[in-house]
């Protein structure tokens, strides 16, 4: 072979080579960020490989190209290999529904509407609609989860799988509410469609919401990986922490950044009272917050979700059980940013009574206490008791099994007292109520009057009372004192005036320091002063002088 002939076939060589590396390298760019990778495990081969997961057996060559693959008999364990996702074999898959609360109902094509029932398996076509104070949860073969929020309405577009690969392809159409969604296997896809946008996804976590009141509206936000969101007028991708709105004819809005989690203030673990309130810092720029509460587990929906205006929650409505509570914030644009979670025990029931007597914080005067308490719903049996000390850790009372919502006790010491009331349910005990304090006061006792008198004043002694006691005084001129000609309010233990010349009665009683007023003294007559017997004799001697 001459050197021109030997020019000419290398170069045809090298064009030949160089048509071969551009071809691969547009086979490359074309399955770019469409692909799947498979690692070869013990025993593998990509013959076997191609007939297990690709559409027609004769696309191992492309496979051995694709790859730049040089000894395909001689593929260690662990070597991956690129496969394009429209080479595999599609299958249709199935959805299975995970967890139901609340009404939600199924409507195939060409059948009745039916009430959804936890384990039932979706297909194609399938359309659910979410009533109000419901969700659902579903899971996809590729082990993506989607929450579905009351008042939401879906249709399952496309359910397919790529043969046994793990890999999904996924279109679920939202005609109104909310989509919560964990794509969790890489390289899958899975589309949501709304009246205004469509989001695709290939291993993230996003929130997908079209409110019923503004149909022509969607939000999406992005809690983690990348999001790709078209709308009529242009496209936007989404990373992690970011949110956009997407109006019916427009272009997604410019990335906002989701707001922080809010700081909650975490409640005890084990919480014994009703009603549960939850706190946490203020967001600024936050517009709302919303509250979801649900069992933990991951298969559990929520159980409550509720969006309030400040920064705490209250609630008497969760039954007792083991809770995840998570707290978002909404901007004025209507995202939702990112979350905090907690989690505690509701160990609230049966309840306990509510006190009512003796009146909290009161001052009672008796000899015998009357203690007395509603009925709360679920009650078998009560368990009182009773203490000087705030902190119970001296009884004087405790009393378990009481059938009745009433209780005497007599002979208690003057004082501060403490009393609280529990209910049993079932042999079960509930938390305490709230602790009840009143103070015991003696009553104040009638003093014994001791009455000094001369010709021309009367005093009153009797016994000095405590700090703070006053004595009220009462003269009459009938034992009934109907006519009083005294009543005065003294601060000592005595008093004078001059002697009434006409019959008086009298009586003493005690104030206490707030107003209480005791028992009145026995009632007492003071008669006036006798006249000289000689004063008698005057008008007589008078008269026996004139006669004479």
């Amino acid at each position: 072979m001459n050197g021109s002939s030997r020019g000419f076939s290398q170069t045809l060589l090298m064009m030949l080579v160089l048509a071969l590396l551009v071809a691969m390298q547009h086979l490359s760019a074309a399955e770019k960020g469409e692909e799947w990778l498979y690692s070869f495990q013990p025993g593998d081969n990509i013959w076997d490989l191609t007939e297990r997961f690709l559409v027609d057996q004769s696309y191992w060559n492309k496979l051995v190209r694709l790859n730049n693959v040089r000894r395909p008999r001689q593929m260690p364990p662990g070597s991956q290999l690129r496969i394009p996702l429209r080479w595999l074999k599609v299958e249709p898959a199935r959805v299975l529904v995970v967890n139901v609360r609340g009404s939600v109902v199924l409507q195939r094509p060409g059948e009745a509407e039916q009430h959804l029932k936890s384990q039932t398996r979706l297909s194609r076509g399938d359309r659910l609609k979410v009533g109000n104070d419901a969700s659902v949860l579903l899971e996809f073969s590729d082990r993506t989860r989607q929450l579905l929020s009351s008042n939401t309405e879906v249709e399952l577009v496309r359910i397919n799988r790529f043969s046994d690969t793990g890999i999904g392809d996924t279109t679920i159409k939202v005609l109104k509410g909310e989509s919560e969604n964990k794509v969790p296997t890489r390289g899958t896809r899975f589309e949501i469609r709304t009246p205004t946008a469509n989001t695709a996804v290939r291993g993230t976590s996003f929130r997908v919401k079209v409110p019923e009141a503004e149909i022509a509206t969607s939000r999406v936000e992005v809690v983690a990986g990348m999001v790709n969101v078209t709308g009529d007028a242009g496209a936007l991708v989404l990373a992690g922490g970011y949110g956009t709105v997407v109006d019916k004819g427009k272009a997604p809005m410019p990335a906002v950044r989701l707001l922080p989690a809010p700081k909650v203030i975490a409640p005890s673990a084990v919480m014994r009272q009703l009603p549960f309130e939850l706190r946490w810092e203020k967001v600024p720029g936050a517009k709302a917050y919303r509250v979801l509460a649900s069992e933990p587990g991951e298969n559990n929906v929520p159980v409550l979700d509720v969006h309030v205006n400040h920064h705490r929650f209250i609630t008497s409505s969760l039954p007792d059980g083991e809770y995840r509570i998570r707290v978002r914030a909404v901007d004025a644009a209507g995202l939702e940013g990112e979350e905090s979670e907690v989690r505690f025990v509701l160990d609230a029931r049966p309840l306990p009574p509510v006190a009512v007597a003796p009146p909290a914080e009161g001052k009672i005067r008796t000899l015998a206490v009357q203690f007395e308490w509603a009925t709360p719903p679920q009650v078998s049996a009560y368990h009182f008791q009773l203490s000087p000390d705030r902190h119970f850790q001296a009884l004087l009372v405790d009393k378990e099994g009481l059938s009745k919502t009433r209780l005497e006790i007599d002979s208690l010491e003057p004082g501060a007292w403490y009393w609280r009331v529990a209910s049993s349910f079932e042999g079960e005990q509930g938390p305490w109520g709230p602790v009840q304090e009143f103070v015991l006061k003696p009553v104040p006792v009638a003093p014994d009057v001791i009455v000094l008198a001369d010709e021309k004043q009367l005093q009153l002694h009797w016994q000095p009372g405590r700090p703070g006691q006053t004595f009220r005084l009462q003269i009459a001129e009938d034992k009934g004192f109907r006519n009083i000609l005294a009543d005065e309010v003294l601060d000592e233990s005595r008093w004078s005036a001059p002697r009434y010349t006409s019959p008086i009665h009298f009586r003493v009683q005690v104030i206490d320091d707030d107003g209480y007023a005791g028992a009145w003294s026995p009632a007492q007559t003071v008669f006036p002063q006798p006249e000289p017997w000689y004063l008698f004799g005057i008008p007589a001697i008078a008269i026996i002088l004139l006669a004479l």
